[in-house]
């Protein structure tokens, strides 16, 4: 599942408006917006903020497919630095 769909989703879960994302995120309504409509990628530490101001966690990987469970990053050196909330 993409980012975008999975950000709406979860949003719409917890019926929190892209106002009240903003708000309580430090993002702007309109990177929320562009976020959910899939026309910009968030950084991975944007995407950690919205995750946490409704209550969640996003793993990014190779493999993850953006499951809202854990964020882990996979370096080039085979390490994962991973930010679980």
């Amino acid at each position: 599942m993409q980012f975008a769909q999975l950000l709406k989703q979860e949003r719409m879960k917890n019926k929190i408006s892209l106002r009240q994302l903003a708000k309580i995120s430090g993002i702007s309504v309109a990177s929320i917006s562009l976020y959910e409509l899939g026309k910009l990628e968030p950084t991975l530490r944007a995407a950690h903020t919205v995750f946490s101001a409704l209550g969640a966690s996003i793993a990014v990987g190779a493999h993850s497919g953006y499951t809202p469970l854990e964020r882990k990053v996979r370096y080039g050196n085979g390490r994962h630095a991973g930010l679980n909330h």
